[in-house]
């Protein structure tokens, strides 16, 4: 049986387990060298990559924490934060990214077969697609635990 999708709970495991698809798609897209050409590996895409990973692993180290006393609630929180942050440089490297890149597109001939090639453009729709969902269930994740663990802060 099926519930209805406003009924449905949130769960920590979904949050981890779209920061997974966030930083897979990532490394996938910035490893792709039609995409992101091989003289901007270390200096744009290996950061964008590194932001994406640190938000997966903030995200586990969060669910890792069992709490059970208002310390453990901290700790866990300040790594939701950490997480949430990662997101937010994510999100200015991808922007960065994307406007480097249509930039590069514009200064050549429009002429050319590769520039006219719709593959060879940065698929920023998905990706940052990916990011909202990301964004939207960490601050539910943070939210929900707000709500849970109000009494230990007192």
């Amino acid at each position: 049986m099926t519930v209805i999708k406003s009924k449905r709970k949130f769960t920590p495991l979904q949050a981890i387990t779209e920061t997974q698809k966030l930083a897979m798609y990532t490394i996938q897209l910035c490893t792709d060298e039609q995409k992101f050409p091989k003289r901007y590996r270390w200096c744009l895409t290996q950061k964008i990559v590194d932001a994406a990973i640190s938000v997966k692993a903030n995200a586990a180290r969060a669910n890792s924490v069992y709490v059970h006393d208002a310390d453990c609630y901290k700790l866990r929180r300040e790594y939701q934060q950490r997480s949430l942050a990662e997101l937010a440089a994510l999100e200015t490297l991808m922007d960065t990214a994307y406007n480097l890149f249509a930039g590069l597109r514009q200064s050549k001939p429009a002429t050319t077969r590769k520039e006219s090639n719709p593959t060879k453009r940065i698929n920023i729709s998905t990706w940052s697609y990916q990011l909202i969902i990301v964004r939207k269930m960490l601050l539910a994740w943070k939210k929900a635990d707000t709500d849970r663990y109000k009494n230990l802060l007192r």
